[in-house]
């Protein structure tokens, strides 16, 4: 078992998947972390959480290879519908990060990213965006590829560059 509290630090451990992240046929781990902000924020208001992604150096321990600080709301920004840190995924090569939230408009974000090996790196490789009235019942999906958004590094994605998938 590794010892992840070097990774963690001061924050709060939120999710740790394991995996094969790089392909590598090595198993590394996706860290979802919340940052130790003391007491209870607003309803919408908080820092986001820290996503890293930890892969095995050549003496086979875990090192920081990559994160990103934009992509997981914080605690309070799913709305009613509480935390909206849902689950992760990981594939060989790739994993999935879905969050979701709302009220009576509930959304949904599944983003997948892919590891590169040309890029040394992972690139985000899908986006599902959805939205649901929950009163009249409508529905609408968006599904993005990089033929959308081009080549994005996942420690510079942020969903904000992104188009939403609103209701008329």
């Amino acid at each position: 078992m590794d010892d992840l509290k070097t990774f963690i630090g001061n924050n709060h451990l939120l999710d740790s998947k394991a995996g094969d992240l790089n392909g590598s046929g090595k198993p590394g781990v996706l860290l979802v972390l919340d940052p130790a902000t003391g007491g209870t924020g607003k309803l919408g208001e908080g820092p986001s959480r820290t996503v890293l992604l930890l892969v095995r150096d050549a003496s086979g321990q875990l090192e920081n290879a990559v994160q990103n600080d934009k992509f997981v709301p914080c605690a309070q920004c799913g709305g009613i519908a509480g935390d909206p840190y849902s689950y992760t995924q990981i594939g060989k090569g790739q994993f999935t990060v879905v969050t979701e939230g709302g009220s009576r408009e509930h959304w949904s974000n599944e983003y997948t990213f892919a590891y590169v090996p040309a890029q040394n790196g992972w690139l985000l490789h899908e986006v599902k965006r959805e939205v649901t009235d929950q009163e009249t019942g409508k529905h609408k999906t968006l599904d993005l590829t990089s033929k959308d958004f081009g080549a994005v590094r996942f420690q510079d994605f942020d969903p904000a560059n992104l188009p939403e998938a609103t209701l008329p």
